[in-house]
This record gives structure tokens, C-alpha cells and sequence, in this order.
């Protein structure tokens, strides 16, 4: 039988469910990729991302070439002319079973859905698996039966049910027979416009792989204390790979446990810290399966949609360029602008000065995090940011608020990491650099702060006492 393999962020050959039951199945085997500008523009995807995604592909190309299996390109218009094109494309191709790694999100389940139904209709088999998330999305319950929206809780239970038979990774079984189709990646051709370093970020398995045991055979010990401190480099920086699947969740937890026993909650304190971190992006992809409305620009807490939010478009652009007048913040905007990443740290205060301090809609920040994140991952974006805007699952209390300085002194003490991405700031004292402008660097060219931060607290705590009381909370 000739089947057809649906990539999609599931860019890799090891551990790829729909890959090994293709290849167990079909005797030929066709690999695709279907994409969408208008798509990509809509679900706000960066173009350093964009560029990444094609880089890979490049590299999974060549890895399929191993196996006879060769893979194109599909362009389509959107999602709703996604199914017909591929169906159109399994029935000239002769192609009798389809396969697919599910993704998470409303646009992306009606899709499926859509395409289900068309291929049944036109008598082609269609088989879909799970390789983002360990558990079947919505599996982890309460209790009571529910779906969870406190991690720690949803943690507890994932590590109450976990049993090493669910580490079994997946591989294609044979080579298969060639099939005379070229593969044809020229369509992913078109300018990308981004300052980031391509090389900080190498494509393919074997990088995502060396990357890993990079870090965990050199970091992961001090993972749970150095993780915090931006200057110190000591996360894995595997998020890129496990947005577009150029890594599995399962084969990081595997390898991470090889170095603890097999233990998830006990031993060592650095690779059990790590583990938590792959953990969250599962409660977050459960989060967007059994809520459906934060895929669809809603927050979790309903009563915030009473909330007042500002909008100034001066402080937008000045947030947007790293000249808030907040070292930290704007240093960590800067890394991103410049890396295509930014550390998790400082996510967290730079969504938190931009959703409470300047009171503007996280809705707007996380789209501009989407904008330029090489790693930008629809459910964990939308989760930190509805975490540090109070609206989502287990957020924050309303009337906690990071202080941008206080956090400063704290992750990076002696302000290297400020001095690394406002050189402006490179001859400031430490004792002062983690201030806001005031005369001692009052030549320097950098901004004053835009906001004062006790009254910009006071107003946020304000602005949600009278969304509760509107929402009757």
C-alpha cells in the first residue's frame, strides 16, 4: 500500500509515531509538508521561526532521502482549503492511508476534523497519534473527574501514572520502496527579514540531540540554581527543537531520567527541575484542549474581561524596542530581538511590567512575543502570558507583582547581563545600574522610565479590584 506522512511540528525521524506506523504499514511511503502564508500571518509566526522551520526541513529532507521516502511542499490558501488540497493530492498520488501527529488549538482541531471526514469521504484511511504530550490530552483528571488548571496538582497526578512503558521511542521498521518523486523545498524561498544569528540556532536531529547531551551532561546538575540567572547560560535552550519536533518531549524526559535512576521526584534536584520545566508545556497543551477559548484570544479567568487595559501607543513602541527605562526589561526585550529567544526569567518580568505596571492588554504582548520568538509555541506563550497577566490557569494573584528592580538585583547581581544588551549602560556602576535613569547617567543615551512603579502598582491593583467587583468575585 502507498501511504502519505503529514509533517507538521513533528520535524524528525526518532520518535515519531505517525512515521513508524506509516512505515510498518505502507510498502511506499510520500512525505509532505502543507503550508500557509496566510496562516503563518495569522497565528502571528516570526520569521527568525519561519526561517528555522525551513532550515529543518532541509535537514529532514535529507534524513527521508535514507529511508526512499521522499518529501513536498503544498501550498495552500488556509486551513479551510487545506483539506481539499490534500485529499486532491492522496487521490492523484494514488495514495490509500494518510498518517499525522496531532497539534493543539480550535483552528487546528476543526482542520483535522475537516480532513478526516473529506478523506473518509473519498475512501482514504487517515490515522492519528499523540507525540507532543506524554499523556492523551484530557487523560490526567481530578478527582472529581475534572480537567486540571493548577500544574502542581496536574503535576502530582503525571507523575502518579507515569510508567517507563510509555519511554518506548518509535522508529521506522525498513527502508521502503522508491518512489519516483523529487523532493522540492524551493517554495520555502521567500525573504525572511530578522537580525538574529542563524548560527546560534543549527538545524536537524543530530544538533537538537548534541544540544541536549550538551546540557546534560555540563548543566543540568545545577540546573535548579542556576536556571534563574540570565548571564549564566545555564537552561537547555531546547525550546526551539521541541517547538517545530525536531526533538520529542519523550526522548529529552528519557534521556534526562538515564541520569536520575529513573526517578521524577527525587535524587537529583537539577534534572527533576528540568523534567518540571517539559511537564509545564504538557498541562499548558491539556489546558488548550480542555479549554478551548484561550486558543481563541480569551482569557481563563473570566471576570478579566472586565479589566480596563490602557493602550498608549508611545509606550508600545518604547516597549517594543527595549527603551522602557527598566534595565532588566529592556534587556531581556533586547535578547530577543537580537537571539530570537529570551530567557525564562525574563518572560516572566518582561510580561509582567508590560500586563500590570503599564496596564496594556497581554493579548498585545503575546503577539509580540510570537512576532520574534524562534521558539514561539502557541499553548506556553499563551500560558506565561495569562500567568503574569493574573487572566489564566493558575495565574499569579492579581496583587502580585514583580518589581523589575528588585528582580534585577536578584538574577544578575553584578549586571552583566544588563551591560551585555544595553552597552549604553557598560560604565554604570553595578550598585546603580539596576535603577531606572536618574543624574548619575543622566548624559547617557537611554531613556527616562516610563512609568513610576508605585503608582503604576496601585493603578494594576485598582484596575482588578473593580474587574472582580464588575464580574461580582
Amino acid at each position: 500500500m502507498k501511504g502519505l506522512i503529514w509533517f507538521r511540528s513533528d520535524l524528525r525521524i526518532d520518535d515519531n509515531p505517525a512515521l513508524m506506523h506509516a512505515s510498518r504499514a505502507c510498502d511506499e511511503l510520500i512525505g509532505i509538508y502543507i503550508f500557509s502564508k496566510s496562516q503563518w500571518s495569522l497565528h502571528n509566526e516570526s520569521n527568525v521561526k519561519l526561517e528555522f522551520l525551513h532550515n529543518n526541513l532541509i535537514q529532514l529532507e535529507q534524513s527521508l532521502q535514507k529511508l526512499n521516502i521522499p518529501l513536498l511542499l503544498i501550498e495552500t490558501k488556509n486551513y479551510e482549503s487545506l483539506p481539499i488540497d490534500l485529499a486532491s493530492f492522496a487521490k492523484l498520488n494514488s495514495v490509500g492511508h494518510i498518517f499525522w501527529n496531532n497539534e493543539f488549538g480550535v483552528n487546528e482541531g476543526k482542520r483535522d476534523l475537516t480532513v478526516n471526514n473529506l478523506l473518509k469521504d473519498n475512501g482514504i484511511n487517515s490515522a492519528c497519534f499523540d507525540d507532543q504530550v506524554i499523556y492523551e490530552p484530557g487523560y490526567l483528571r481530578t478527582g472529581q473527574g475534572k480537567p486540571f488548571s493548577v500544574f502542581t496538582p496536574f503535576k502530582r497526578r503525571w507523575i502518579e501514572n507515569f510508567s517507563l512503558d510509555f519511554m518506548n521511542l518509535e522508529k521506522p521498521t525498513k527502508p521502503l520502496k522508491i518512489i519516483q518523486l523529487n523532493s522540492d523545498l524551493s517554495l520555502l524561498n521567500f525573504p525572511k527579514k530578522h537580525s538574529v544569528d542563524m548560527t546560534l540556532w543549527p538545524a536537524g536531529e543530530a544538533s537538537a540531540l548534541e544540544r541536549l547531551s550538551c546540557f546534560l551532561g555540563k548543566k543540568v546538575n545545577s540546573y535548579n540554581k542556576s536556571r534563574n540567572d540570565p548571564i549564566l547560560d545555564g537552561t537547555s535552550r531546547i525550546s526551539p527543537y521541541l517547538t517545530l519536533g525536531i526533538i520529542s518531549p519523550k526522548r529529552c524526559i528519557l534521556e534526562g531520567l538515564k541520569l536520575n535512576n529513573f526517578e521524577l521526584a527525587s535524587g537529583n534536584k537539577g534534572v527533576c527541575k528540568w523534567i518540571d520545566e517539559i511537564i509545564w508545556r504538557e498541562f499548558y497543551r491539556n489546558i488548550m484542549h480542555s479549554f478551548p477559548r484561550v486558543s481563541m484570544n480569551l482569557p481563563f479567568q473570566d471576570y478579566t474581561n472586565n479589566i480596563h487595559w490602557r493602550f498608549s501607543e508611545d509606550e508600545l513602541e518604547k516597549f517594543y524596542t527595549g527603551n522602557t527605562g527598566f534595565p532588566i526589561v529592556d534587556a531581556g526585550i533586547r535578547q530577543m530581538l537580537e537571539e530570537g529567544w529570551m530567557h525564562n526569567r525574563l518572560r516572566m518580568v518582561v510580561a509582567m511590567f508590560f500586563t500590570k505596571n503599564m496596564l496594556h492588554d497581554w493579548r498585545l504582548g503575546e503577539k509580540f512575543f510570537m512576532e520574534n520568538l524562534i521558539d514561539g509555541d502557541f499553548s506556553s506563550n499563551n500560558g506565561g502570558w495569562q500567568w503574569s497577566s493574573s487572566t489564566g490557569t493558575d495565574a499569579a494573584p492579581y496583587f502580585r507583582i514583580f518589581n523589575p528592580i528588585t528582580q534585577s538585583q536578584n538574577f544578575d547581581p553584578s549586571g552583566q547581563f544588563i551591560k551585555k544588551f544595553i552597552p549604553e549602560l557598560k560604565d554604570i556602576p553595578t550598585a546603580q545600574i539596576h535603577q531606572p535613569k536618574d543624574d548619575l547617567f543622566s548624559s547617557i543615551d537611554y531613556p527616562a522610565p516610563i512609568l513610576n512603579l508605585k503608582e503604576s502598582r496601585v493603578r494594576a491593583i485598582q484596575a482588578f479590584k473593580d474587574a472582580r467587583e464588575v464580574g461580582g468575585i
